[in-house]
C-alpha cells in the first residue's frame, strides 16, 4: 500500500487578483459598488477607552479594504502619526482634525 501524502507543495491555491488573499479570505467581495454609503465622510474625535489620549475616527468612507488601508497610509504619512484601519473606519492618533479634513478635501471626498 503506498501512501499519497503530500510533503511539500508550491501551489498556494486560488487568489483574488485585486488583494491577492485566498479566495475564502477575499474582503474585495465585501463591499460591492451597490452597497458602498455614499455621502459626506464624518471625522469624530475619541478620547474614551484611551487613556485620554485623542483620537480621531474617520467613518461613512465609500472605499473598499484594499483603497482603505492605502487611504489610511497616505494620511498616517501625510500627518506623521500612527493610526489603524479596522471595521471600514479609519483611526488617526492625535488631534489634527483641521488637517484631516483639508487632506481629505484636497482627494475630492466630503467632508462633515
Amino acid at each position: 500500500m503506498i501512501k499519497k501524502n503530500i510533503v511539500y507543495s508550491t501551489d498556494i491555491g486560488r487568489l483574488c487578483p485585486e488583494c491577492q488573499e485566498k479566495i475564502n479570505n477575499c474582503f474585495c467581495s465585501d463591499a460591492s459598488e451597490n452597497d458602498r454609503k455614499f455621502g459626506p465622510i464624518f471625522i469624530e474625535k475619541q478620547t474614551a477607552g484611551r487613556r485620554g489620549k485623542p483620537v480621531n475616527v474617520i467613518k461613512n468612507i465609500p472605499l473598499r479594504k484594499v483603497e482603505l488601508k492605502k487611504l489610511a497610509k497616505e494620511l498616517k504619512k501625510h500627518l506623521g502619526v500612527g493610526g489603524s484601519c479596522s471595521d471600514g473606519e479609519i483611526i488617526i492618533q492625535g488631534a489634527n482634525k483641521e488637517r484631516l479634513i483639508e487632506v481629505l478635501e484636497r482627494k475630492g471626498f466630503p467632508v462633515k
